[in-house]
């Protein structure tokens, strides 16, 4: 069974969304991982908080082993759109927790 999450960034907080539960948790990052020029500039600090995020959802240890998708929404320092750079740091975040698929909007 594939599952998906909706993820929205913003400077040293996410959201992630199960849209197949409608279970959603926000949280502050303890280890900040937005600096002034990139909403993403630690990305370890940021992996752990999303990781732990992920790791409170309903259902995703069942997922585990199943096709995992995501939708990754930055919310802030992203006027004029996002570069090449940022994008792929995006990416890497969702490869990093084992998405198999990683959808930046």
């Amino acid at each position: 069974m594939a599952a998906h999450f909706d993820i929205r960034i913003f400077t040293n907080k996410m959201i992630i969304t199960n849209p197949q539960s409608g279970q959603s948790i926000a949280r502050m990052a303890a280890r900040p991982f937005s600096s002034s020029r990139l909403l993403i500039g630690d990305l370890d600090a940021a992996e752990q908080l999303l990781g732990s995020i992920l790791k409170e959802m309903d259902g995703w240890r069942r997922f585990f082993r199943a096709s995992i998708t995501a939708t990754i929404q930055p919310m802030e320092q992203s006027d004029g759109g996002l570069s090449a750079v940022e994008t792929q740091i995006l990416c890497d975040l969702g490869v990093r927790l084992g998405f198999t698929q990683v959808d930046i909007v």
